[in-house]
């Protein structure tokens, strides 16, 4: 009886110790778990802020636009439509900016940081808006999507986000014809996919790092693409909008009219003429 007394608690004892021996196996395999979970949960990279132009060390101001135009892979229709653009430009060589018209895409990315750019992120949407007229554009994330029916064409594009990781990957389709574009003009079939990574440089100054594709059947053989890097900017965009000088000066020239006991017939065109006559 003794023996097996002996016996039995030897059993119970290695049981006992097989238990606790499970219990610890247990924790360590749960905090693994809540460690791989906080993984796959981790914040995805924020680009709040306010962006400018990105220079290393001795790089010209000018270097982040190329220099001169792009070669470009156009189709035969595609050089058609540019060459004919450039005839409509005039001797004045008018542009839409100065008749303030928006950038449209690609040029509103490609031309942000001459002037500033802000980024307001949230999880289910992104919008960037750059300083030349307080142009905008809207990405949408996650489940939070404007309905294809209900999607109409614009200079901007219909812009849809997701992750690939670290990187914010956009596509923006839904495009009007973009003649006027300044370095990609594209026709209303183009599609354009974007790259958004955030870094930093050797001295750890952040860095944005865009990576832009466009596919074009109307105007290209193959995709074109521009990559661009911006820094954080201590500051805020201010409001910039040029429709606003031509209201006011509308105002002062039919105040003017009041004032000489006329009546109010000034009109916009009026405004433009006057405006070209000191030019």
């Amino acid at each position: 009886m003794g023996v097996a007394d002996g016996e039995n608690s030897s059993e119970v004892g290695g049981n006992s110790m097989t238990k606790k021996s499970l219990v610890a196996l247990g924790l360590v395999l749960a905090a693994l778990i809540t460690q791989w979970s906080a993984a796959e949960e981790q914040e995805p990279p924020d680009f709040t802020g306010v962006w400018t132009m990105y220079l290393a060390p001795g790089e010209s101001p000018f270097a982040a636009f190329g220099r001169g135009a792009p070669a470009l892979p156009l189709t035969r229709e595609g050089q058609q439509r540019r060459d004919e653009y450039q005839k409509l430009l005039g001797p004045e060589v008018a542009n839409p900016a100065a008749y303030c018209v928006d950038y449209g895409m690609p040029s509103m990315m490609e031309q942000a940081g001459a002037y500033p750019i802000e980024f307001i992120q949230k999880p289910d949407q992104l919008t960037i808006i750059y300083e030349v007229e307080g142009e905008m554009r809207r990405v949408y994330m996650g489940e939070r999507h404007v309905p294809r029916e209900k999607r109409l064409p614009t200079r901007q594009g219909y812009s849809e986000g997701r992750w690939d990781g670290d990187v914010l990957v956009v596509e923006t389709t839904d495009l009007t014809d973009g003649v006027d574009q300044m370095q990609h003009p594209h026709s209303d079939q183009a599609r354009i996919v974007e790259r958004f990574s955030l870094g930093a440089d050797d001295k750890g100054t952040k860095i944005i790092s865009y990576e832009m594709s466009m596919t074009d059947p109307v105007y290209y053989r193959e995709p074109v693409t521009a990559q661009r890097k911006w820094a954080p900017l201590n500051g805020f965009i201010i409001p910039y909008r040029c429709p606003d000088e031509f209201w006011l000066a509308l105002l002062d020239m039919r105040r003017e009219q009041l004032k000489a006991g006329k009546p109010v017939t000034v009109r916009m065109s009026d405004v433009y003429k006057a405006r070209e006559a000191k030019e």
